[in-house]
């Protein structure tokens, strides 16, 4: 019988997780959250063996017809091939982007997005440490990064994810600012790389403070009128002057150094001499990276920076309107422990397990197309596969790296649940159900002794997406459903073809799965 309510375990798990499965729920409740949070909070550097295991045995598609001219020349290539660039050094994807790949087809160009893409949607699915994963795509999001700039960011967005923001999603926010700062994906996508000293890069250097650190609520404008805002804010003067100190961080590219390797450097002939008072410090006093570093400090340890973001972290986990006590606690914890290597960990613990608001209702927190395909292929249990189809999702907004302005994608309810929006995200999860990007055998996971009884198998699959009971209409209606298809189809035909299809699809579109 299904509970007539979301447990504390589901609301908790849907919120930390791409979905809560009911296998999830069940170890939560035997070993207790707080638990499973520590061991989420100490993932292993890199995939858990299983997930790494997984990665390195797929294949994705790639077909493309023989060309010959004066300049190119590939042959015919249709195979499945074995993802090979989501373990290439930075490096060496900037070499072949720039020497081998840029002579090749298409297809070959934009193969490293596809694994990469690829490699979100099935770590997303199937990684044990869910929390690491949730936090990966708010911390892209936060520092976001569009593949719409060109295959030199294009092919810096693998180790942007692997090497830039995996690690560090835990860890301090400081260590994880140079990071994204010194990483050529930032760098090229908003040219900060190209800066030079007559023209620096205001910006980049406005969107380190609007977007990055303290947020666009504590900008004051062109001036301040004489008075002095810097404890509050920033404004344009500030914004100036950070370009200035910023200036000369670039890449090796060629045309600036003798190599062109895409690695970080600082140089000087880039650089811009002219920083004068940030946010109350004379950045004249310093010289050369110094000053773009001491920028970064001040920025991420501005008290605006902790309300920004910690609020931002809550609403991601929440919604619109998180409970007052967890942003007051969670601000309390990023300002205690800013200069812990794990000062995100610790913040992430005063919001999941200083209180019991992480597992209390209302749910009112729409999940986005990314968030409800994922949250699908969990909680049915499917193997998701490397796929070029996963750019279906770029259309609603909502591909990985797709989203077009540094601003990384709204948090909010009313953007994502637009009518075209929906209509497009219900056929997406129709076809899903159905296509080479999952397998999934409904008959094989139904029990067997439940198979021929309509009304228990709307119960079970029910209970396996949802984790509660809907309304008597709303159950009434599915069970009605399910049983004109089982009179239809019969038996196993039922599973094989309209379940799947239809009946699981349908589930997804319930506001109990819609919302967590």
């Amino acid at each position: 019988m299904l509970p007539s309510q979301p447990s504390f375990e589901l609301i908790a798990l849907n919120r930390t997780t791409f979905g809560a499965r009911d296998r999830d729920i069940q170890s939560v409740q035997q070993t207790g959250f707080a638990a499973w949070v520590e061991d989420q909070l100490r993932p292993p550097a890199g995939d858990d063996p299983a997930l790494d295991a997984y990665l390195r045995s797929r294949k994705l598609y790639i077909q493309y017809d023989a060309y010959d001219s004066m300049n190119q020349k590939w042959p015919a290539v249709n195979e499945q091939r074995p993802l090979q660039y989501l373990w290439t050094s930075a490096k060496e994807l900037w070499r072949l982007n720039r020497e081998v790949l840029f002579r090749s087809a298409y297809p070959e160009q934009s193969r490293p997005l596809d694994e990469l893409t690829s490699s979100v949607f099935i770590r997303n699915t199937h990684s044990r440490y869910q929390l690491r994963e949730v936090m990966t795509d708010f911390w892209l999001n936060h520092f976001s990064v569009s593949l719409y700039k060109g295959f030199e960011v294009i092919w810096s967005l693998i180790p942007y994810d692997r090497d830039v923001i995996r690690p560090n999603v835990f860890g301090n926010f400081r260590t994880m600012m140079a990071w994204v700062a010194t990483s050529s994906a930032m760098l090229k996508y908003l040219d900060n790389a190209d800066s030079n000293a007559q023209h620096p890069n205001e910006n980049y250097a406005r969107e380190v403070l609007e977007l990055h650190t303290l947020g666009r609520g504590a900008y004051y404008g062109k001036n301040s009128g004489g008075a002095d805002v810097s404890a509050l804010g920033f404004t344009d003067e500030d914004v100036a002057q950070a370009s200035h100190a910023l200036s000369g961080w670039t890449i090796k590219q060629g045309w600036n150094t003798n190599e062109n390797t895409g690695e970080f450097f600082f140089n000087p002939s880039q650089h811009s001499d002219k920083a004068g008072i940030f946010l109350g410090f004379d950045l004249s006093t310093l010289s050369g990276i110094h000053q773009g570093n001491k920028v970064l400090d001040i920025a991420c340890a501005h008290p605006a920076t902790a309300t920004f973001i910690t609020a931002k972290i809550c609403k991601h986990l929440f919604g619109e309107r998180p409970p007052p006590a967890v942003l007051a606690r969670a601000r309390a914890a990023w300002v205690k422990h800013y200069e812990k290597p794990d000062h995100i960990a610790q913040v992430l613990r005063a919001i999941l397990l200083d209180g019991p608001e992480i597992g209390q209702g209302p749910q009112t927190k729409v999940r986005r197309p990314h968030e409800r395909w994922i949250a699908l292929a969990r909680t049915m249990d499917a193997e998701v596969q490397p796929s070029t189809q996963y750019y279906m999702l770029n259309a609603v907004s909502d591909g990985p790296f797709s989203w077009p302005t540094p601003d990384g994608r709204p948090d909010d309810n009313e953007f994502w649940l637009n009518s075209s929006t929906n209509i497009a995200v219900w056929n997406h999860l129709l076809y899903m159900t159905y296509s080479v990007m999952t397998v999934v055998d409904f008959l094989a996971q139904t029990p067997l002794d439940i198979q021929k009884s309509p009304t228990l198998v709307t119960e079970y699959w029910v209970g396996r997406l949802i984790g509660y009971r809907l309304s008597d209409e709303a159950m009434s209606a599915l069970t009605i459903a399910v049983s004109r298809i089982f009179e239809g189809y019969g038996g196993q035909q039922f599973f094989r073809e309209a379940f799947g299809g239809k009946f699981i699809s349908v589930l997804a579109t319930a506001p109990e799965f819609v919302y967590h």
